[in-house]
Formats: C-alpha cells, structure tokens, sequence
C-alpha cells in the first residue's frame, strides 16, 4: 500500500460526506441517494437535545425520503463540514470518518430569524460514519 493510494483512499472518504452534504444543501436526491449503501442505517437520535425524536431510518431508499422530506425540499440549508478524521483499514476499502458540521436550516419562503425556530436553526454536531467501497465502483458510500 503506497502512499499515494492512502492519500486518495483518505479524500474518497472526506468525499462522501461532501457529497452528503451537498445534496441535502441542493435538494438533489440522486447525488444524496449514491452517498448511501443499499442497506444503510442512519441515527438521528442525538437531535433529541432540539426536542426532535427519530427512530434509526434503515435503507437508502428510506433515508433519501426521509432527509429530502425534513430537509432538502423543505428548507434552504448551508451545511459548513470541518476538521475531519478518517481512520482506513490496511485494505483502504473502508474507512472510520468523523467531522464537525455547522448547517444553517431555514424554511423555504422564509428570512432568518434569531428568535425563531419555527422558521430557522442553526445546528452544530459531529457526523461519524462508516464508508465501505461498493464491489462495483472505485466510491465509498456510507453504511
């Protein structure tokens, strides 16, 4: 294992989450939907400190409805993704990935409003995934 390929093993995982993020920020559920595996599971229970509660959602089907439903065809988002670790495995075909995120929510037809989260919030959290290389592509996707 060179260290070339760690190097680009390493930006495929960072990838993931950007793609991730930019397809929730755009509304693009096609580019949201390749960033998951078929069997996916996504915990959104640490959102229970914003009073939301959420049952792990299992699918990527599923996941892409949900996400795109609550977030990327309700709301106008910028989602900010910094100091990222990724820890690979001797093979580079999966990867450990974490990141601080920063996103700015608010709902379409509406301003920002400090004193309301009724049509604003400003979300700051810790993504922390796991990213495998699908058998039939050279892209991790998250699972």
């Amino acid at each position: 294992m060179g260290c070339t390929t760690r190097i680009n093993a390493r930006q495929e995982a960072i990838d993931v989450l950007v793609r991730y993020a930019d397809g929730l920020d755009r509304g693009d559920a096609s580019q949201f939907e390749s960033c998951f595996a078929e069997d996916a599971t996504m915990d959104l229970s640490p959102f229970f400190v914003l009073g939301m509660t959420y049952e792990p959602i299992h699918g990527r089907a599923a996941i892409t409805a949900e996400c795109m439903k609550a977030v990327g065809t309700t709301l106008e988002t910028t989602h900010s993704l910094t100091n990222f670790l990724v820890t690979l495995n001797e093979q580079n075909d999966s990867a450990s990935i974490s990141c601080l995120s920063e996103a700015q929510h608010v709902k379409k037809g509406h301003e920002f409003d400090v004193e309301s989260q009724d049509t604003a919030l400003i979300v700051k959290c810790r993504y922390e995934v796991i990213a495998v290389q699908e058998s039939d592509s050279n892209l991790l996707v998250i699972y």
